[in-house]
């Protein structure tokens, strides 16, 4: 069962569920939680390019992703990039609530896909990594704050 705004926000304000930080008139819809970006984000080095042709899955450079940080002028995502960020809200549930994690469809129309939309599993604690891909033809500009994905929240029975 897909929780309402009411069942979230109860929920919320008796500390079942936990978001920081928080603002629950800008944040909460009918039926889910918007999540925002935070100013923390890791990008493959852009002078790495031309040297790596292929990702290993059993070496996948992850140690080589640069931490950056987005700007008050924000950070613009080229065309066929991606990076990986973090929510700006830390968060946490119960072994009984799932959460469903996808894109806000304001930022689909600008070509931007959320790769790692789907179900974070009951009882997940924490910052929410985003892996942001920019699929479509012309940059993106991101900022901090910015409403970048939703959470639905499933009660488990």
């Amino acid at each position: 069962m897909v929780l309402s705004k009411s069942k979230i926000k109860e929920l919320i304000e008796i500390g079942t569920i936990e978001v920081d930080p928080l603002d629950i008139e800008l944040q909460l819809q009918e039926s889910s939680l918007d999540i925002r970006l935070s100013q923390r984000l890791y990008k493959y080095p852009l002078d790495l390019e031309p040297e790596i042709s292929m990702l290993d899955i059993k070496n996948p450079y992850l140690n080589i992703l640069e931490k950056d940080f987005i700007s008050d002028n924000g950070f613009v995502l080229e065309p066929k990039k991606f990076i990986l960020a973090e929510s700006l809200e830390y968060i946490s549930v119960p072994d009984n609530i799932n959460l469903f994690l996808d894109t806000k469809f304001r930022l689909d129309k600008f070509g931007l896909i959320l790769i790692n939309k789907g179900w974070l599993g009951a009882g997940f604690e924490g910052f929410i990594t985003l892996c942001i891909y920019n699929a479509g033809d012309f940059p993106v500009r991101l900022f901090k704050e910015e409403k970048i994905a939703q959470i639905v929240f499933q009660k488990v029975e």
